[in-house]
């Protein structure tokens, strides 16, 4: 799951990526670097807050990252190729955990001919469209990461023109 903020709704948010892309690569650095502190920081706690369960935290919470450039921030969970100890990849997981899943049956024959039917998936909660902890989760951060960034570039570019006037 890969989430992204758009800047296009919003006059601050363009405001801060011309000012990242025409501020010196150092302070720009700066400003990536906080923020992505930060932000990650907050992201697992948002996410940790809405998991139910340990098999989501163990695959969205523990998974988060944010990655963060001039132009974006990128709000990731569950795309690990990391193995977890009961089995699984964490990204061959992730959806299941995030959107839930049908429940399957699986019919069996024996080398006896007899059939066998079992129910498959309990592991994972029902099916829901709009996600159950990473998308929730960034509903509610975003607009919170997005600030930070704002506020972030505005102080970093500040401060390096105090430093320069005197």
């Amino acid at each position: 799951m890969g989430l992204s903020i758009s800047v296009w709704e919003s006059p601050a948010l363009q405001g801060t990526i011309l000012a990242l892309r025409g501020m010196d690569k150092e302070l720009a650095a700066q400003v990536r670097k906080a923020t992505k502190s930060v932000s990650e920081r907050e992201w697992k706690a948002e996410l940790a807050h809405s998991t139910d369960t340990r098999l989501e935290h163990r695959v969205l919470v523990d998974s988060a990252k944010v990655a963060t450039t001039n132009t974006q921030i990128t709000l990731r969970a569950g795309q690990l190729a990391r193995k977890l100890s009961g089995g699984g990849a964490i990204r061959d997981l992730a959806a299941g955990t995030e959107f839930g899943m049908a429940p399957t049956r699986a019919v069996k024959t024996s080398t006896k001919g007899t059939t066998y039917t079992r129910k498959m998936g309990p592991v994972f909660k029902k099916r829901n469209r709009k996600g159950y902890v990473g998308h929730p989760a960034a509903a509610h951060i975003i607009p919170n990461i997005a600030a930070l960034w704002v506020q972030t570039t505005v102080r970093t570019f500040h401060e390096a023109l105090e430093k320069g006037a005197r």
